[in-house]
């Protein structure tokens, strides 16, 4: 569990964000195979199943132990030390404009960029390092998860040129 704080109880606040968010996918996975074929459906009822009783039962035990007043839901945690605040937004916002992007860009150049600014953020001061990072890294998302994986991932300019320029695909 979380930091303690001055009254002696621990702050639990943060804790559940994980459980929250791990139940509200479980609920979306649902939602998502519904028209899938049964073996599918089975599998993904079975695991969000088992998501959702351990989400509860952690939720009951945080409860017990807030009846108790043993902790103390309390969510500053979440943000963490106010020096690093301005940083973890910007993930957040490179995390929203990957998503926005990636249809239009393709898996390739939105990885790209997104673990190039990633890497700014994150305290890297080499752009020239932060660019080798990035592009290896998603050069080598590209070649192992479409080319080799044949996985169906949004194709964009640097996907298309490569389908153009490869014979073997």
């Amino acid at each position: 569990m979380s930091d303690d704080n001055p009254s002696g109880r621990k702050q639990v606040g943060s804790d559940l964000v994980i459980p929250v968010v791990g139940m509200a996918y479980a609920v979306y996975y649902v939602y998502s195979v519904w028209e899938f074929p049964p073996e599918a459906q089975r599998s993904g009822f079975f695991l969000a199943g088992m998501l959702v009783v351990l989400g509860l039962i952690f939720f009951a035990r945080i409860a017990v132990l807030a009846l108790r007043g043993q902790v103390e839901l309390e969510f500053h945690a979440l943000l963490g030390p106010p020096e690093g605040r301005l940083r973890r937004l910007g993930f957040v916002g490179l995390i929203g404009a990957y998503l926005l992007t990636v249809q239009t860009l393709g898996f390739t150049l939105t990885t790209f960029a997104f673990l190039f600014l990633g890497s700014l953020v994150a305290g890297l001061e080499s752009i020239r390092r932060a660019a080798t990072f990035a592009a290896v890294a998603a050069l080598s998302g590209w070649l192992f998860f479409i080319v080799l994986l044949g996985t169906r991932f949004p194709i964009g300019p640097f996907e298309t040129l490569m389908n153009q320029v490869m014979p073997w695909r």
